[in-house]
């Protein structure tokens, strides 16, 4: 299912949802109460099987595009492999690798989206609608004529200050996220350094000089 026949999650702006309506699929996975039913045999306590059941009904089977980082990101939102550690807490995987990481994606008892490995996890952002918008924003900021730089490493540290700019609330950046100004925009990733605790793996891109900016945020893909 694509296009207008899309099933849209509520509760996104207009640029993520143009971003899903142009890009996403919607792919056939088990429904909500076919996750109840089969992890109440399994015996998972009834507030992890209803996490679980939530994520699915909102976004079960939903198919983006490849994400530049985090080697394309999970290939289909589709919640599994629910599991509770005394280091991490309540997590289950949103979502099968596109190809072989050292991680894995996961949603946390919170609903924080983040990267596993082992047991160590660091949160991307805040929910899951923050990794969709930041996804979104990143289409977008790729399609928009602007002077762009990339930095890695320490460097990438105070760049929001050095520049002036606000981070853009509806990506409910953690170790990720994407600030403004009047013709700039900033995406840092910082999930990968976190994870592996080594500060060269962060990047950031500032995309400069992009006239109606503003516009160009609110109707998003156009």
């Amino acid at each position: 299912m694509t296009g207008h026949g899309l099933r849209l999650p509520t509760g996104l702006t207009r640029r993520a949802r143009a971003y899903l309506t142009a890009y996403a699929v919607r792919r056939a996975v088990w429904s909500p109460e076919q996750h109840r039913r089969h992890w109440h045999r399994s015996g998972l306590p009834d507030a992890a099987i209803e996490r679980l059941a939530a994520f699915q009904g909102r976004w079960g089977g939903l198919e983006l595009p490849p994400t530049p980082e985090y080697e394309g990101g999970p290939l289909v939102l589709d919640a599994a492999d629910p599991a509770v550690t005394d280091a991490l807490g309540p997590h289950f995987e949103a979502g099968k690798p596109r190809q072989t990481v050292a991680y894995r994606f996961t949603v946390d008892g919170t609903g924080r989206f983040g990267i596993l490995a082992q047991d160590s996890w660091v949160a991307l952002h805040a929910s899951t609608e923050g990794w969709v918008e930041s996804a979104a924003l990143r289409r977008l900021a790729d399609s928009l004529p602007a002077e762009v730089r990339m930095a890695t490493g320490p460097k990438i540290d105070g760049l929001p200050d050095r520049y002036g700019l606000r981070p853009l609330p509806e990506v409910a950046g953690l170790a990720d996220g994407w600030w403004r100004g009047k013709d700039t925009l900033l995406a840092i990733y910082r999930g990968e350094a976190r994870l592996f605790g080594n500060p060269q793996y962060q990047t950031a891109y500032l995309y400069l000089g992009i006239e109606d900016l503003t516009e160009h945020l609110r109707l998003g893909v156009s």
